[in-house]
């Protein structure tokens, strides 16, 4: 996934700092929008592996399959855990309050996979998101 962004500061890491736009739903028009008014810019720290320097216009790449894989352990597997849960219970037939609370917990179960899974992939590699080219300088 490629956005564009703006380096705001060089850290002694060999990491930048970047302000991105975001472009929500709405389109990006936020003149005819109130939700998003004051929440359009997104800060993030992204590696630099072609030395961009402070105030440079560039270009950011987030791996896309790591943004897929994060969806759907933040959204998909807390729901299938849930939908799991509750149909397992109802195998076992027992009681429609015994299932709703085996679907509850199979769901939390599932929420602590999701972040389990997020702390292990954020422990291999905490900057996936790099600059990639060097749009203009400012």
């Amino acid at each position: 996934m490629l956005q564009e962004a703006i380096i705001t500061k060089i850290r002694e890491d060999g990491l930048a700092e970047v302000v991105v736009e975001r472009i929500g739903i709405c389109g990006g028009d936020c003149s005819g929008c109130t939700e998003c008014k004051y929440e359009h810019l997104m800060k993030s720290v992204v590696q630099n592996p072609i030395g961009a320097g402070r105030g440079q216009h560039v270009m950011i790449e987030t791996p896309t399959s790591g943004v897929v894989k994060g969806a759907f352990a933040i959204y998909v597997l807390p729901i299938v855990t849930l939908i799991a849960g509750y149909l397992i219970a109802a195998a076992f037939s027992l009681s429609e309050g015994a299932c709703i609370a085996a679907a509850f917990g199979s769901a939390a179960l599932g929420i602590l996979t999701a972040v389990l899974i997020s702390k292990k992939r954020h422990a291999a590699d905490p900057t996936p998101t790099k600059i990639v080219s060097v749009i203009c300088d400012e």
